[in-house]
């Protein structure tokens, strides 16, 4: 039985396409990492279809062309094409009319414009997106219901992620979606603040609350913990605890909450001592 092949797809051709696909990407500002929080690819998945390495799913390639606001079958012309950079151009025009910047001969045309407006539709579908998972929460009581927060709270800070990336697109090319943007960024914020809110008894929010007590700055408690203030950053808003630094974040948590039931009965003695001798 013969195979049947839907793209003649030469690797020389993959990697063009590829390279016209990455050069898009890089125009907006947006990491890999971005990319794949649009599109739901990974980003091993993206690199393989920017390098070229090998013919990626159908599904993928919808996915990413949905993701950059490409008319479909795009990936399929830029395998064909003699100038991929030249046929992506193309596309791009023929999209609805906006104003292009001025660029060099032989660049990917990039409106930015246009760009913002279509970065503000995904900001806004990820908020209605978690607000619905959100609706969805197991009860209080179920096994599930911190994995599935932290869970939810990793896709807001996925969104998070992409929301800023997008706000500083729009600020950089002078767009009125950049206060939207900014909105919309400040919205996944205060859903993820809520979320780790739900679980007060979790060690991670019992540490983020520890932190915000402390005077001590973030890169002392960092030290003291052992960690980065990456991973710092991690364990305040994703819930995250490298398995070596667990003992030390529970007794600084530990440490902070008996500092606190200290000062708390010292001012209830205070006050108390206080009523007495008005008596």
């Amino acid at each position: 039985m013969c195979n049947i092949r839907l793209w003649p797809e030469p690797a020389v051709s993959r990697e063009s396409a590829g390279a016209a696909i990455r050069a898009l990407r890089e125009s907006r500002d947006w990491s890999l990492a971005d990319l794949a929080a649009a599109t739901g690819v990974s980003i091993m998945g993206l690199s393989y279809l920017e390098r070229g390495a090998r013919k990626p799913h159908k599904g993928t390639v919808q996915k990413v062309e949905n993701g950059l606001g490409l008319p479909p079958g795009t990936y399929s012309r830029l395998l064909v094409a003699a100038d991929p950079d030249a046929e992506l151009a193309r596309l791009m025009a023929a999209q609805p009319p906006t104003a292009t910047s001025p660029r060099r001969p032989g660049t990917v045309v990039v409106d930015r414009h246009g760009d913002t407006d279509v970065l503000e539709g995904y900001a806004e579908a990820q908020l209605d997106t978690l607000r619905s998972v959100i609706d969805r929460l197991p009860s209080t009581t179920s096994n599930e219901y911190e994995t599935y927060i932290l869970s939810v709270v990793s896709q807001c800070v996925k969104a998070e992620m992409l929301a800023a990336s997008s706000w500083r697109v729009a600020v950089n090319s002078g767009s009125e979606s950049s206060d939207r943007l900014m909105q919309h960024l400040q919205a996944l914020e205060a859903m993820r603040s809520t979320l780790l809110k739900r679980m007060p008894t979790s060690l991670s929010a019992r540490f983020d609350r520890a932190c915000a007590q402390s005077p001590l700055p973030e890169a002392v408690i960092a030290a003291l913990i052992g960690v980065s203030t990456d991973e710092m950053w991690e364990i305040r808003n994703r819930g995250v605890i490298p398995p070596g630094a667990l003992p030390r974040v529970r007794a600084f948590v530990d440490t902070m909450a008996a500092a606190e039931a200290m000062e708390t009965a010292a001012a209830y003695q205070t006050h108390h001592s206080g009523g007495e001798q008005d008596r």
